[in-house]
């Protein structure tokens, strides 16, 4: 057994065995989660990148988005969430040979067993008793001061955000757009300011032009810091179930509007994420905050303007 850093958690996401999305986060919480249990001061992430992934056990998932795309998200997505949890320690990204050499000096690694005979997913139950929420992310204080800056609170105006999906991956899950801008309109633009945040995806800077008489704040697309940021100035979040939009759901007093539309779905991709995860459609798992809200069903115009109004008081 190594008996280097005592003290420090491994936490090893080999992107040949697990999801290089927002799933991440959860993932990571996770993780954090278990350095507290287990008492240590810091956790350190080992990102395993591959160059070949041929085999892996998330091929449709990297068919579907391109292996370019997948080497781009290591470094503009996975490295930029790690920095929201400030019990990161050291980050690193490397190849598969040199990650087990870095394994090997640990005496905690999470998952464990994890090895060149098996490169172990990081995937894991998230309704676990006693994984409930706890105000583990923080935000940099540069990324504060830029949206404190850019959302001055001399227009007390209230700020109103909107994540979007458009994503070309299980694309049933994306936002109807249409009905999100048409509630949009309906808002009493001296009372609230409405701040669209789209897609990062290639497919989501097509749809900006959507958006041309709305504000959109397109910076946060690509920074995860000041997205974070954000979503913390905001009044309220609001969007379809979906990755980005996990961020505002772990913060503490965040008012957050989850449309879960799961059930527009295949049946089998439902019973799947139970399966591998616990999570339950239409429900707010036990680690996201309770200023969080679920809805399953669809994002019409209806259903945004009657959660916005129950909420919203």
């Amino acid at each position: 057994m190594a008996e280097g850093n005592p003290d420090r958690l491994l936490f090893v996401y080999d992107t040949f065995s697990s999801p290089v999305t927002f799933d991440f986060l959860h993932y990571l919480y996770y993780a954090d989660w278990l350095r507290r249990e287990t008492g240590k001061t810091h956790i350190d992430i080992l990102i395993v990148s591959r160059s070949d992934f041929s085999a892996s056990a998330v091929e449709s998932y990297i068919v579907a988005v391109g292996e370019d795309n997948l080497n781009w998200r290591l470094t503009n997505l996975l490295v930029p969430m790690c920095r929201l949890f400030s019990s990161v320690g050291r980050i690193h990204l490397v190849e598969q040979e040199e990650a087990f050499e870095i394994v090997k000096g640990y005496r905690s690694v999470h998952p464990e067993g994890y090895g060149y005979a098996s490169p172990k997913s990081a995937t894991v139950r998230l309704d676990v008793a006693g994984l409930d929420f706890y105000p583990a992310l923080t935000i940099a204080d540069t990324a504060q001061k830029i949206v404190e800056a850019y959302f001055s609170k001399v227009d007390n105006r209230r700020i109103v955000t909107i994540t979007l999906r458009s994503y070309d991956f299980l694309s049933a899950r994306n936002s109807d757009i249409k009905s999100w801008v048409d509630f949009a309109e309906e808002l009493d633009p001296l009372k609230y300011r409405v701040v669209f945040i789209p897609d990062a995806s290639m497919h989501g800077i097509a749809t900006i032009k959507q958006l041309i008489s709305f504000e959109v704040f397109d910076p946060a697309c690509w920074n995860i810091e000041l997205r974070a940021a954000l979503y913390q100035r905001a009044w309220m979040n609001m969007g379809i179930a979906c990755g980005p939009l996990a961020i505002s759901c772990l913060m503490n007093k965040v008012r957050t509007i989850m449309i879960d539309r799961s059930l527009d779905c295949p049946a089998d991709y439902i019973d799947n994420i139970r399966y591998i995860t616990g999570l339950i459609a239409g429900e707010r798992p036990n680690f996201y905050s309770n200023s969080c809200h679920f809805h399953l069903g669809k994002d019409d115009k209806k259903t945004i303007l009657e959660i916005f109004n129950e909420f919203g008081k």
